[in-house]
């Protein structure tokens, strides 16, 4: 039967009475549905003619054993190289599984509206079989929503919308932040500041929303702090850094968005002569290695990038070759402590 091109999975869905996620499980052969629902759907299918590209693909029982792994441009990145550290991760936890299963791997860019359309066209050209979207990539406007409308197997790492996918695996970056915060009240810190990020993504709301956890559970203790936005890398750290320690009631705890970050602040104030760890309390977030190279090595939280890659890679292949799976996983961060990090001499006045 040939499909119609003005059907999408969206239009099933709605004759069906359901959501396309259920549609979409229902086509993919996961999670548990109703046999009803099932049927109703699976007849609303027949009579529209839909036949998605993954279903289409795969009637002849075979599928490219190719996994498409998705990434944000960094061409800005490169420029200053930075931003590797994840991306690396991100490859080798997903080969490492590949290779097991006898899967391929290949990184694909998304820098346009014309990206999204070849990640499409890869999937019914037989390229691909599957992708795995990760974090920053994830928020790309409209990615999430046409590879769902086209029911093709994806697995999002870090996605801000826990709606956006139906498989997923992401990171307990906030309790791992409110550990890391709620060590330095325990230390005496009563002047907090948490640096870098903006609340476009998931990792900063997370991390941050861990943060002020750990500050609101003790009111009693008159524990101060601000929240200072900005990038993600070292000069924005350092930037930001120079500026929050120039004030004349610093923060003696500085919680930071990433490692990077920390480092940048480190670097401002050793040149304003604060003395690290005595006077200066700093946390960072990924631990990816450049923690433990700096001075004083950094109290920080392990981002399993690697990990994450390697279970969304066993999600994807699970559902490619139809067999069960849980559809959201969450891998815990653990609290890496270091020297940067000591008792609090410094009090409120």
């Amino acid at each position: 039967m040939q499909q119609s091109p003005k059907i999408t999975i969206k239009e099933v869905a709605e004759k069906s009475g359901v959501s396309a996620m259920t549609v979409s499980r229902v086509i993919r052969n996961q999670g548990h549905i109703a046999e009803e629902t099932k049927k109703r759907i699976l007849q609303v299918i027949e009579e529209l003619g839909y036949i998605p590209l993954q279903s289409a693909r795969n009637l002849s029982g075979s599928f490219p054993r190719v996994i498409g792994i998705v990434i944000p441009s960094y061409e800005e990145l490169r420029k200053l190289r930075q931003g590797y550290e994840y991306e690396y991760a991100l490859l080798m936890g997903a080969l490492n599984i590949c290779n097991q299963f006898g899967y391929a791997v290949t990184i694909l860019e998304i820098r346009n509206a014309n990206d999204v359309k070849t990640l499409i066209k890869r999937i019914g050209s037989r390229q691909i079989g599957a992708y795995i979207v990760a974090a920053p990539a994830t928020e790309y406007p409209g990615l999430s929503k046409t590879l769902k409308d086209n029911a093709i197997i994806f697995s999002t790492i870090s996605a801000n919308d826990p709606a956006s996918s139906d498989l997923k695996v992401i990171a307990d970056e906030r309790t791992a932040t409110y550990k890391m915060a709620r060590s330095m009240i325990e230390l005496g810190h009563q002047r907090f500041a948490f640096v870098g990020g903006s609340n476009k993504q998931r990792a900063t709301k997370e991390r941050q929303k861990g943060f002020t956890d750990a500050i609101q559970e003790c009111k009693s203790q008159k524990i101060q702090y601000e929240i200072y936005q900005c990038g993600v890398f070292f000069e924005d750290g350092y930037r930001q850094g120079l500026h929050v320690l120039r004030q004349k009631n610093r923060p003696t705890a500085i919680q930071c968005l990433t490692d990077d970050i920390a480092a940048g602040v480190i670097a401002a104030a050793q040149e304003l002569g604060i003395d690290l760890p005595n006077e200066l309390s700093i946390c960072g977030f990924d631990n990816f290695g450049l923690a433990r190279k700096i001075s004083p090595s950094l109290t920080t939280a392990h981002l399993p990038a690697e990990e994450m890659a390697e279970m969304a890679a066993r999600q994807v292949i699970r559902a490619l070759e139809r067999k069960e799976q849980d559809e959201e996983l969450v891998l815990a961060c653990d609290v890496i402590l270091r020297s940067s990090v000591a008792q609090a001499i410094r009090k409120l006045n």
